[in-house]
């Protein structure tokens, strides 16, 4: 323990509580261990606008943290407002993932550089309702400069583009990330039968039991968090991690002291050092505490 110089943390499900801020408890903990040197890293599948607002109460900038979006597509150095990208999906295999979306009834939704795609099947028209509600009102917001609140926490740009897609032709764009979604066994039942070459030329991860998100081959938190602790001329031996979700396991995996949340998936535990409590319980600070009396 004594050498953890950086501490990584997921936030839905982990950081977060399910009316998605940070306890207090886990909030102070944080900001103490700030304080005696260790670094912050907040991982999220999340676009770094959403992960911002955390970044900044948790003053990153002033301790020299980082943000890493987009399931590692990007990474921000805090202090000096870096910002690096990896690699996007192809548009033609982006349009083949829209094409498996549609054929079996899934919800599209991919994220590129200046926007949004939104596929809703006919099974999901209350949703259906809600995007199209929600499309009416960014249209009204693109008149105005900045982020603006979209569900649940959620942030979004009122220049993105937003377009409803229904074939392949309409994906003019790489993506950083395509996200699939509807009840668990219908998902479940797709992936089964999704074409061998996606698969292996994918990073597929479920971050729920309904939701999967999908990046290139290779990009995923792990990978980019190996980049700033190169950066930072340490390893993986100096990382503790937090999360709760599959696209959490690699940097679990991997880290010195991988904690899966009491909340998390049992796929993500058996690949953890420790299982902490849940992201209501202070599950976070609980560990961070014991580092603190460990190292300092």
């Amino acid at each position: 323990m004594k050498d953890i110089k950086f501490i990584a943390c997921d936030l839905d499900g982990t950081l977060l509580t399910d009316n998605k801020d940070i306890l207090v408890s886990t909030f102070n903990s944080l900001m103490e261990v700030q304080k005696k040197g260790v670094r912050l890293i907040l991982a999220s599948g999340r676009s770094s606008a959403m992960i911002e607002p955390f970044a900044e109460a948790l003053q990153l900038d002033r301790y020299g943290g980082y943000v890493v979006g987009c399931n590692g597509h990007h990474i921000i150095n805090a202090q000096s407002g870096v910002r690096t990208e990896n690699a996007l999906i192809d548009v033609q295999t982006s349009a083949r993932l829209f094409a498996f979306a549609k054929k079996h009834h899934l919800q599209f939704l991919a994220e590129h550089p200046r926007g949004f795609y939104i596929h809703v099947p006919k099974s999901l028209f209350p949703i259906k309702i809600l995007v199209g509600f929600l499309k009416q009102r960014h249209k009204l917001k693109k008149k105005h400069q900045g982020d603006y609140s979209v569900l649940g926490g959620f942030t979004m740009s009122s220049q993105a583009f937003v377009n409803s897609v229904g074939k392949p032709e309409d994906i003019k764009e790489a993506c950083i990330k395509v996200g699939i979604t509807h009840f668990p066994s219908v998902v479940n039942g797709a992936l089964e039968k999704m074409d061998a070459d996606l698969k292996e030329n994918l990073n597929i991860m479920h971050v729920t039991s309904y939701w999967v998100d999908i990046m290139p081959k290779g990009v995923d938190k792990a990978a980019a968090i190996e980049q700033i602790l190169i950066e930072n001329g340490v390893g993986f031996e100096s990382l503790m991690a937090f999360g709760d979700a599959q696209n959490d396991v690699e940097m679990i995996r991997k880290a010195s002291i991988g904690v899966a949340m009491g909340n998390a998936m049992e796929s993500v535990k058996m690949h953890a050092d420790l299982i902490s409590e849940s992201n209501e319980e202070n599950g976070i600070g609980l560990i961070v505490d014991r580092l603190l009396k460990v190292i300092f």
